[in-house]
């Protein structure tokens, strides 16, 4: 078996995805968070209002409590959610800079763009080749043609 690190540009993406993900989540639960905030403080501002250890005061007690309960587990999910991203973008970064200096990522990308430069030259081969085109037209694009394959090359 092959413990060697060796990440892909795909990984690279999958990361990306996956740091998008947890992000969502954060704002959700930072959104959540806002709203227990919210309804703490009208909680609290019901306490002028009431008599002190009266029913209403009680309930009013319970009531703070549990969304102070509820605070505290959404805060303890948003450290988690930040725990995570200070990983995966440490690991995005070991990622990137694997990539970056490693002779087979760069082999990789130069292959996919090589592809991509042949698919382009295809093109406009064909378009070369259409006789409905402009004549100049034609020869700009033997003359992009060219050009490509000197960079393929």
């Amino acid at each position: 078996m092959n413990n060697e690190f060796n990440p892909t540009y795909e990984d690279l993406k999958n990361i990306d995805t996956k740091l998008l993900e947890i992000k969502a989540k954060k704002n959700k639960h930072i959104n959540r968070k806002m709203e227990l905030q919210d309804q703490l403080s009208k909680y609290g501002d019901k306490y002028k209002t009431v008599d002190f250890n009266s029913s209403e005061f009680n309930s009013t007690k319970v009531t703070r409590q549990a969304l102070k309960e509820q605070l505290s587990l959404i805060e303890l999910e948003i450290k988690s959610c930040n725990d995570e991203l200070n990983y995966k973008n440490k690991l995005r970064l070991e990622v990137m800079h694997f990539l970056k200096h490693s002779p087979k990522a760069k082999s990789d990308e130069s292959e996919r763009i090589i592809k991509q430069l042949i698919g382009l030259k295809n093109k406009y081969q064909d378009f070369n080749k259409d006789r409905t085109r402009i004549a100049s037209l034609r020869i700009m694009a033997a003359e992009f043609i060219f050009e490509l394959e000197r960079i393929i090359k």
